[in-house]
Parts: structure tokens; C-alpha cells; sequence
């Protein structure tokens, strides 16, 4: 199966049949359609501000966030993150809210997540020796292995908007094997198996405000980033349809009925995902740990 990478104007023309049908969609500007242009751009520099100094936010200002390990270290590159995780979580769901507003008729119930994934990937070389010390921000700071989300917690059936707050070039961006879409992937839980017929990998370029939408059982990796710019990208969840949940995966997460928020059924919002399997296997394992600390 040979999937193209499609475009479209705007997110009121995104069919998210076609993402899930293994399409990978890029809106130019797309997230300048959801909120005011430089909304990200405002909260990056007004992170390093607080987690590094105002000077070195005004030289990224200047040069562009590109060049964030020019002046932060691997430890200050990390608190960059975090507070950049803090100042956007509010924005971040109202954002996809407004997404999910923004999209013609599907033609089934869409239900949204409150992961937020702020993934800022230095060179290899600004992080190189504190590997081992960074490895939970795997994904976030460090590039992840091959995968796809519903190994994890993430809903088979779910998107990913993924918005480019800085240039996402070939050397640190994404990489896509289209030809193993949703094929039968060995696989320990976590990592992928070797010598499988993966077909050939696929990179997407993206400009600051690009949004690139792709169906969360991509089989994906973080491109470990040989280039000379730090990449800054902020990530959201939504599910056509109720959420399933692989019966291997190895969590859970809820994704909620938008329709319930901000009124007094909101406490029901997240029902249609705890009537899972998939909830059932999570509280499974929750009671299994239980046991097991409680035994030591």
C-alpha cells in the first residue's frame, strides 16, 4: 500500500476518514487558523524568559527558537519544556476544542484527549552524555523508537495534531513507514522487533504554524536530530468514533465527550471511555501493582 502525503487549505476541509485510512495530512498555517499567529511563539520565548534568562530569550527572539541549545543547557532545555507544558495546557485544549469545532461533519462523534506532548528536540549533540539522565523525556527531549501509540494508552482510532512551532526539517522531524500501516508488527510492548518489512520511510518538512494531522497507528519515529536546529513542536489528541483500545496495550487513557464540558454533566464526560475493555485491562493491572508493592 502506497499512502500519499495529502494538503489541504484548511482545517474545515480535513477528512479524517482519510487519515485514518492511513493518509498523512498537512495544513499549511493550520495552527494560525486555530489561534492568534504568534500564540506559540509568545509562550516559547516567555518560557525561556522564566526557565533561562530574559537576555536569552531576547537573542531567540532575534535568531529564532531554533537556536534554543545556543544558549541553554541540557538541564535549562528541560525546564524550557516544562514550563512551556504549564503555560500551554490551559491553551492547548481549548485549542482542540476549537479543532474539533473547525472540522466539516465526519459522521461519527468525535471525543478528545488532554495529552499534551511539548517536544523539544535538541541536536544530538547538546544532549550528548546526559542520555541516560533525560531518558523519562523520551519522546519529549530525546527521540523515541519506531512505534505506534496504541502500543501505549493511546485509542486505535485516534489522530494526532501535530503543530510545528518551529521549522520541522528532514534531519529532526518525524519518520513514517505509510507501507506498515496498521499491518500485524512485532513487538515487545515498547520497541519494535527487528527484520520486519517496514517499506520505505517517509519525512514530512514543516514551517512554523504547519499542522501535520496522521493517524496515531502510524508506525513512527523520532528522527534523532543530526542537524544544526533545536525543533520545537507541540502535540494534541482526538478519537473518530469511541475509543478502542489495543488489547496489548500497556496503559489507558481517557478521551472525553466535548459535548459534556463546562456543563453539569461534565463528571460523564470521559464515560464512554471507562465502558471499555480497555479501562477494565488498565484496572487490572492497577490492582496487580498494588498487590505487588504490597507484598515487598
Amino acid at each position: 500500500m502506497s499512502l500519499a502525503t495529502l494538503h489541504a487549505s484548511t482545517v474545515g476541509e480535513l477528512r479524517l476518514r482519510q487519515v485514518l485510512d492511513g493518509h498523512l495530512v498537512v495544513v499549511r498555517g493550520g495552527l494560525h487558523q486555530l489561534v492568534p499567529g504568534s500564540t506559540f511563539h509568545r509562550a516559547a520565548l516567555a518560557s525561556v524568559t522564566s526557565a533561562v534568562s530574559p537576555q536569552a530569550a531576547g537573542r531567540l527572539a532575534e535568531r529564532g527558537l531554533e537556536h534554543l541549545h545556543q544558549v541553554a543547557g541540557a538541564e535549562q532545555v528541560r525546564a524550557v519544556r516544562d514550563e512551556l507544558d504549564r503555560r500551554l495546557r490551559p491553551a492547548a485544549q481549548r485549542l482542540l476544542l476549537r479543532f474539533a469545532a473547525a472540522l466539516p461533519p465526519q459522521g461519527r462523534r468525535l471525543y478528545v484527549s488532554d495529552h499534551l506532548g511539548v517536544r523539544i528536540m535538541p541536536p544530538q549533540a547538546a544532549v550528548r552524555g546526559r542520555e541516560e539522565e533525560l531518558r523519562p523525556y523520551t519522546g519529549f527531549l530525546l527521540p523515541n523508537e519506531a512505534h505506534t501509540d496504541s502500543w501505549f494508552n493511546t485509542a486505535v482510532n485516534s489522530v494526532n495534531l501535530w503543530m510545528a512551532v518551529s521549522r520541522v526539517r528532514p534531519d529532526n522531524g518525524l519518520t513514517f513507514w505509510p507501507q506498515a500501516y496498521r499491518r500485524p508488527l512485532r513487538h515487545d510492548g515498547v520497541r519494535l522487533l527487528p527484520d520486519q518489512p517496514l517499506g520505505d520511510p517517509v519525512e514530512v518538512e514543516l514551517e512554523p504554524g504547519d499542522l501535520l494531522v496522521f493517524a496515531g497507528d502510524h508506525l513512527h519515529a523520532t528522527r534523532p536530530n543530526t542537524g544544526p536546529e533545536t525543533r520545537w513542536v507541540v502535540t494534541k489528541r482526538l478519537c473518530v468514533g469511541p475509543p478502542r483500545y489495543h488489547p496489548r496495550a500497556t496503559g489507558w487513557t481517557p478521551y472525553v465527550d466535548p459535548r459534556l464540558l463546562d456543563t453539569p454533566l461534565q463528571p460523564l464526560a470521559s464515560l464512554r471511555s471507562a465502558l471499555t475493555l480497555g479501562r477494565v485491562r488498565q484496572v487490572a493491572r492497577e490492582y496487580r501493582q498494588l498487590l505487588s508493592r504490597l507484598r515487598r
